[in-house]
């Protein structure tokens, strides 16, 4: 069995391809949500409102059902219970403007959805990841829905427009019955993850630097996520989030490769590179009033999240694998989540003037060039940062 040329001769590659084709149906949709709600009578506030719901609900879903799921039947069959959630939510999503529904109710059902399809991913990832080439294994990972999910938010901004938001649902919906294909030859094993709150606070204080900075990774790469809504604000044409997503896609995909390679032998020292280059990109964002600068500044990004993302994610990844990892990688959505409230939070301030939220992922990504700075002598790795 192979996908479009990937011979599935690791376990890695099954979990890449069952990603990419999830991401791939997903992005006909996951970009245009907030515009959704927008052009349905939320406002930014209620949109926001929405996704902190999402979080809110998913997190205790994920921390709570997840380990005993993944323990009782194993962590595919957990992963699979995603697919007709978020399917679910992407249909209550829809019907929503037309009938009586909910948005609570479907915020619940996606976040639940959201954190039951990423707590057993990446415990996948990691585990059949090989340590020697970390890099390459999450460059192909990020890469690989880049490079399919160009076409999704293209065609989304085309037809949108014209024929309005179901037919990219009823793409995605249908999608998600078949990208858990991939997956169906990985050995349905049972994890041992035995959570209680006495082992996971002792979790949470051994390695707490490692939480903290998981914590600002969310508030950037959230960040980006609002720049979409910013755009799109700011311009106003349902196309926008379309030609945003697609062209972050064309812009990360080649580069993923690329950086992860790097990444194998060098990725605590590409960090702080990726960080400087990110906090240049959210600087010249304040300048932003035109499309063709929102476009330009986009592609560029693409290139600068794509660094950070690949490098940090190979570090940290590299430094946790062997070492409880799948209690790390499921307490780690505790300071993520938290990370995602701040800046949402930061966003409900300054609803009046978005532009000033730009001052957050600014001055998170200057904590954390910092504290890798401080650190960089003290530890030699990762895996040592427990104070």
């Amino acid at each position: 069995m192979n996908f479009f040329g990937m011979t599935f001769d690791r376990e890695i590659r099954r979990v890449q391809a069952a990603h990419a084709l999830t991401s791939v149906v997903l992005s006909f949709v996951n970009i245009y949500i907030p515009a959704f709600l927008l052009t349905h009578g939320f406002t930014l506030s209620g949109t926001i409102l929405f996704f902190v719901v999402f979080h809110a609900v998913g997190l205790p879903v994920g921390l709570l059902f997840c380990p005993w799921s993944m323990r009782r039947f194993g962590l595919v069959p957990t992963l699979r219970f995603s697919y007709p959630l978020q399917i679910a939510g992407l249909i209550l999503l829809n019907l929503m403007p037309a009938f009586p529904i909910p948005w609570v109710l479907v915020a619940a059902i996606g976040g639940s959805a959201t954190f039951a399809y990423w707590m057993p991913l990446n415990i996948l990832l990691v585990r059949y990841a090989d340590s020697e080439k970390m890099g390459s294994d999450l460059g192909i990972f990020f890469a690989l829905p880049k490079v399919f999910g160009i076409v999704g938010p293209l065609l989304s901004a085309l037809l949108i427009p014209f024929f309005g938001f179901w037919p990219m649902f009823a793409v995605a919906c249908v999608g998600l019955i078949f990208a858990y294909l991939p997956l169906a030859g990985i050995p349905h094993d049972g994890i041992s993850v035995d959570l209680d709150l006495r082992r996971a606070w002792g979790e949470l204080r051994k390695r707490k630097l490692l939480f903290f900075l998981e914590g600002l990774d969310n508030i950037i790469e959230e960040s980006e996520w609002f720049w979409g809504i910013f755009v799109f604000l700011i311009i106003g044409s349902l196309s926008v989030p379309g030609i945003v997503g697609g062209l972050e896609s064309l812009g990360g995909a080649l580069f993923a490769v690329l950086v992860g390679k790097r990444a194998d032998r060098n990725a605590e020292k590409m960090v702080p590179y990726a960080s400087v280059g990110l906090m240049i990109v959210w600087v010249t964002r304040f300048f932003v009033h035109e499309p063709v600068l929102a476009y330009s500044i986009s592609f560029a990004a693409s290139f600068v999240m794509t660094f950070f993302l690949v490098s940090y994610f190979g570090m940290i990844y590299r430094k946790i694998k062997g070492d409880n990892e799948e209690e790390f990688l499921i307490l780690r959505e505790i300071p993520t989540v938290l990370g995602r409230m701040v800046m949402f939070g930061v966003v409900m301030l300054t609803v009046s003037d978005p532009r000033r939220m730009f001052v957050l992922p600014i001055a998170t990504i200057a904590i954390l060039i910092a504290i890798l700075f401080i650190r960089r002598n003290r530890f030699k790795s990762v895996s040592d940062v427990t104070a």
